[in-house]
């Protein structure tokens, strides 16, 4: 059979990570990345952590059969929702030649080759082994680094760790070494990744040794943004604090999911720490850390949320000042133990209170973007800017985007000094002042 292959992502920087791995895999064994109208496979990359985004996938993979019907490409689904449903998927849409779990994809040149011969499902979840698995980066100057995969925190309305398995973390000699493989290819920010890093080697080891990791990257590559992602707010403490501040190249951006700002909506979600807790914790980084930038997750309308529970939420926002926040409106993850639990918010609230949070967050945002206009910001540039050909996208410390004009130097993939002379509800605007190298 012929060997393009497309991947079509969908959902977390997991997945997206994930897809990194299967292009580099799938280049190993002769395959080359190709458009969609010219695959000879698609490869989708799902997520089920909502509903939304399955009906989204859905959307999508049906839109494929008319060009599977014309052309005998291979459909291939992977991720979360491949690993959920399983063959489920295969009688849903019997067009798909291959559905494969979260731990199977280093197989999946194997696994498309049996599928040009018959439909198949490989779900199981006997171990991920990641050192020495070929990665086609995205961008060539970010490189994402998994640390830990799975998750054993059970939070009441998660499906992921039924989905990707209980929490593993790769040895620390592995991860540097694969650090040391991304800088000497290029990569000038590297992504600790995992779905909570602080438990980093508490399974292995009885204790968190992500302070030590932190600490070791950032030693060891000093020319080279740090960043990691996600944090859990049980697990992060003054040591994560103190080694942002002590380690120069590790940025001050901090993703630290509140979910609810009360603590009856927090015991139910079984989320282990309390808002109180969670305040001490965002006031330490804001002492600590000069021009942090702390970004959050919330969930509107839980099961059993009343409206004191609410107005505590956005107290709690109010309180932290969050600098950008991802807001979810609850929707019941079979499987979950909060799946059990009475949907009694209605949709109506739900969405009334969605709309409520979004006029307190989108403020903060703006707030917290007009506080760095008229000062100057060291930018990583990513590239030219989707919305302006003009224009380059660039990335503070702090995660937060900058466009400013482009000039004839190609300067995507290097550090900048820009001032920043405006803002956007979501962005900075800026001008060049030196090229970094």
């Amino acid at each position: 059979m012929k060997k393009n292959y497309a991947v079509v992502t969908l959902g977390c920087q997991m997945n997206v990570h994930d897809g990194e791995r299967i292009s580099g895999v799938l280049e190993s064994a002769g395959w080359r990345e190709a458009s969609l109208k010219d695959a000879d496979a698609v490869i989708f990359l799902t997520c089920c952590v909502r509903g939304s985004a399955e009906r989204r996938f859905y959307g999508r993979l049906s839109s494929l059969k008319p060009l599977k019907d014309r052309k005998g490409i291979l459909i291939a689904v992977g991720g979360c929702l491949a690993q959920k449903e399983g063959l489920r998927l295969l009688e849903r849409a019997p067009y798909v030649d291959l559905v494969f779990g979260t731990q199977q994809y280093p197989r999946i040149a194997e696994l498309l080759a049996r599928a040009a011969e018959g439909a198949t499902c490989a779900t199981g979840m006997d171990g991920l082994h990641l050192d020495n698995i070929p990665v086609k980066r995205k961008e060539d100057f970010r490189a994402w680094i998994t640390i830990t995969h799975g998750c054993d925190n059970f939070c009441s309305y998660c499906v992921v760790p039924f989905v990707r398995g209980r929490e593993a973390s790769r040895p620390a000699p592995e991860i540097l070494a694969e650090a040391s493989r991304q800088v000497e290819g290029g990569a000038r920010e590297i992504v600790l990744l995992g779905q909570n890093v602080n438990s980093y080697r508490r399974r292995e080891e009885g204790a968190s040794r992500f302070v030590d990791l932190l600490r070791q990257v950032g030693s060891a590559f000093p020319g080279v943004w740090i960043r990691f992602i996600t944090s859990h707010p049980r697990d992060f403490d003054e040591s994560v604090i103190r080694a942002i501040a002590d380690t120069p190249n590790v940025c001050e951006y901090v993703h630290l999911p509140l979910q609810s700002g009360s603590d009856r909506i927090l015991a139910a979600m079984n989320r282990g720490y309390t808002r109180a807790a969670y305040l001490r914790k965002a006031e330490s980084l804001r002492s600590s850390l000069k021009g942090v930038v702390l970004s959050t997750d919330i969930i509107v309308g839980f099961p059993g949320e009343r409206e004191e529970d609410f107005l505590a939420t956005l107290e709690m926002v109010e309180s932290c000042r969050f600098d950008a926040a991802f807001t979810f409106i609850y929707n019941p993850r079979p499987g979950t133990a909060a799946a059990r639990l009475p949907d009694d918010v209605t949709p109506e609230e739900k969405h009334a209170r969605m709309e409520r949070l979004l006029h307190v967050t989108r403020r903060l945002t703006a707030e917290s973007l007009r506080s760095r206009v008229g000062g100057e910001e060291v930018v990583l540039v990513e590239g030219e800017s989707f919305r302006d050909p003009a224009c380059w996208r660039a990335r503070t410390r702090g995660n937060q985007v900058v466009h400013f004009p482009r000039e004839e130097q190609d300067i995507a993939g290097k550090f900048a000094r820009v001032a920043i002379t405006a803002c956007g509800s979501w962005c900075l605007h800026g001008r060049l002042l030196e090229v970094l190298g």
